[in-house]
């Protein structure tokens, strides 16, 4: 279980210092979009990162702390996001079809326009979230109280 994990920090150093510089990259309209999918990054720490446009297919990120973190246009498809920290994280226009963001925090995320078709939210909290214009269907699986 990644709950005995301890933070992806003290596990490796070096790829926690690859990520803080990847994060802290000036991302340039016409720049090609970083390939990160399928990597174990549970508990990572990115606070702040700017990942946007990046393509995170198949990762998991399972109790990552991505507060703040910019995760705009990124594709997040089938990624497991479970009890994540993204307050006020921006995952505008993100593609998170069939992600798994059980118990995430979403709280004041900027969600608007992104695709949750399929995503499992269940339990996720999701007060003061941006979630006009997103996309979701009969598979999307909301929060008991934030049903729509």
């Amino acid at each position: 279980m990644d709950t005995q994990l301890p933070w992806l920090s003290s596990r490796h150093a070096d790829v926690q210092t690859a990520l803080w510089v990847l994060g802290r990259r000036d991302v340039h309209p016409d720049e090609q979009a970083l390939y990160l999918s399928r990597l174990d990054l549970r508990r990572a720490s990115l606070r702040g990162a700017r990942l946007d446009k990046v393509n995170f297919r198949h990762a998991n990120l399972a109790s990552a702390w991505l507060v703040d973190a910019v995760l705009a246009d990124s594709r997040l498809v089938d990624t497991d996001l479970r009890r994540a920290n993204l307050q006020g994280a921006s995952l505008a226009r993100a593609d998170l079809r069939g992600a798994r963001l059980q118990d995430a925090d979403l709280r004041r995320a900027n969600l608007h326009g992104a695709d949750l078709t399929g995503a499992d939210l269940t339990g996720a909290q999701l007060d003061g979230a941006d979630l006009s214009d997103t996309r979701h269907d009969g598979t999307t699986v909301w929060p008991a109280q934030n049903a729509l």
